[in-house]
């Protein structure tokens, strides 16, 4: 099982894309409101919010990025615990 979990890790970070969502969260010492970081990043990347949605979306189903809820809004926060625990150190990314 852990085996396929990494598997999973590293396809979702085969992306630029993701790999850029990641590093800006690993730079993050708490949670980042979902409207900051999507807007944040999708403008950076010139993507959409629907891609940049897609994005994260990805990242979460693998376990890199945690979502939670406040209320109507979402806020991300990096994985960093998971990661190193399959040997992904973010600071090399």
């Amino acid at each position: 099982m852990e085996r396929k979990q990494t598997i999973e890790v590293l396809k979702a970070l085969a992306d630029e894309t993701r790999i850029g969502i990641v590093r800006k969260l690993a730079a993050e010492q708490s949670p980042v409101s979902g409207c900051d970081i999507v807007q944040s990043c999708a403008s950076r990347m010139a993507l959409s919010q629907p891609a940049m949605s897609h994005h994260f979306g990805k990242l979460v189903d693998a376990g890199v990025v945690v979502e939670s809820k406040l209320g109507t809004s979402k806020q991300y926060v990096l994985n960093a615990e998971y990661l190193a625990s399959i040997g992904v150190d973010v600071t090399k990314l």
